[in-house]
């Protein structure tokens, strides 16, 4: 087994975790923001099953934990109530479970019986939705042991994005999913919705999605792979009464060229969207080390954050914009010979305006470089 090494790279540049006992103990599975934009907070959970939430103070330009969570079991999804004191999270035991952050005592809500892959407050309805491997989206009432509604989707969910009522899942065997919660019942009640063949290729895994709307009542759905491939779509109703995706750009965002002049793909771990800039600004990590900010408007890449091959295992956006927290780490994708060959970190990166939008004036400044 190879030691854990460190290299120094762009991470370093960025806010960092002072206290040795702040930094998680293995790769960090999730991200998740408090809603909160007058205290930026956030939680990571990783692999060693445990639950940590961070405050950012970006005047000393600190990153401080908070407190710090045991999990039976560890958490794959993770969302925040909107009173700011409860996190709800998904594990790979298949329980969905409410933490109370003060007292750090946890509720079992109820279980899948697969991975939950995806977990989504909504406080428009008070309710919890919830997502599996088990090919279930179920919804929860917190103050009830069983689930309130239970809808039956013909594969297994790996990833999903809720911005309220529009629910996005990517799919086993290559397939997406674009619903509208406020037809769910007639929609998949049903029977077997029309999943849609992923853009990214039938060979290729959806390891990642998100939901962005624009201008003109734009919405849209991006997906990542784990061929380092992403796509992005805007969505049309159709004649037919279900929802299409209309294909915007599928670009190889995570790659490398060897010597021999073969093209190397590797994993897109997360993609996302700047809340103010709709599609235009997006930013992707991937198991290739890199962090990249890209001005979709203009069709090119603004930024690219250098770790030194270390993996960037996920990344999340602030609600206002201006925070955005990743985390380094093992992302499994060369097998057990290599865990544990890199140290886990949390970071947050302070987003500057000349890296929302690429400036064409002094062109030769661009793409940013930081290593």
């Amino acid at each position: 087994m190879l030691s854990k090494v460190q290299a120094q790279n762009a991470s370093d540049k960025d806010i960092n975790i002072t206290e040795a006992e702040g930094l998680p103990r293995d790769s960090v599975s999730c991200i998740s923001w408090s809603p909160n934009e007058q205290n930026p907070t956030f939680a990571t959970s990783d692999w060693d099953s445990w639950i940590r939430i961070y405050n950012v103070d970006p005047e000393a330009s600190t990153l401080v934990q908070k407190s710090c969570l045991e999990s039976e079991h560890p958490c794959l999804s993770m969302n925040w109530h909107d009173d700011e004191k409860t996190l709800f999270t998904g594990g790979t035991d298949g329980s969905v479970k409410s933490y109370h952050i003060e007292s750090g005592v946890a509720d079992v809500i109820g279980y899948h019986e697969g991975l939950v892959k995806g977990v989504h407050w909504m406080p428009e309805v008070n309710a919890l939705l919830t997502v599996s491997c088990d090919k279930t989206i179920r919804f929860w009432d917190p103050r009830q042991e069983n689930h309130v509604a239970v809808f039956q989707l013909p594969h297994k969910v790996f990833c999903s994005d809720l911005m309220y009522p529009y629910l996005g899942l990517g799919l086993s065997e290559a397939k997406v999913l674009f619903l509208d919660l406020t037809e769910i019942q007639r929609k998949l009640a049903a029977g077997s919705p029309a999943c849609l063949d992923s853009r990214l290729g039938e060979k290729t895994q959806v390891t990642f999605v998100k939901l962005f709307s624009g201008g003109n009542n734009t919405l849209g759905m991006a997906t990542s792979g784990n061929d380092g491939r992403c796509d992005i779509a805007t969505v049309k109703d159709d004649p037919s009464g279900f929802i299409k995706l209309d294909h915007m750009i599928t670009w190889k965002a995570h790659k490398t060229t060897e010597p021999t002049g073969r093209l190397k793909l590797y994993p897109t771990s997360s993609i996302g969207f700047h809340p103010r800039r709709g599609s235009d600004f997006i930013y992707t990590t991937g198991g290739d080390g890199k962090m990249n900010f890209w001005d979709m408007k203009k069709k090119d890449r603004i930024a690219e954050f250098d770790f030194k091959g270390i993996p960037v295992t996920n990344a999340e956006i602030d609600p206002t914009g201006r925070f955005l927290a990743y985390s380094l780490g093992y992302d499994w994708a060369r097998g057990i010979q290599e865990y544990q060959s890199h140290l886990s970190k949390v970071c947050v990166h302070v987003l500057l305006d000349k890296e929302l939008e690429r400036n064409y004036q002094g062109d030769s400044n661009y793409p940013l470089k930081y290593q």
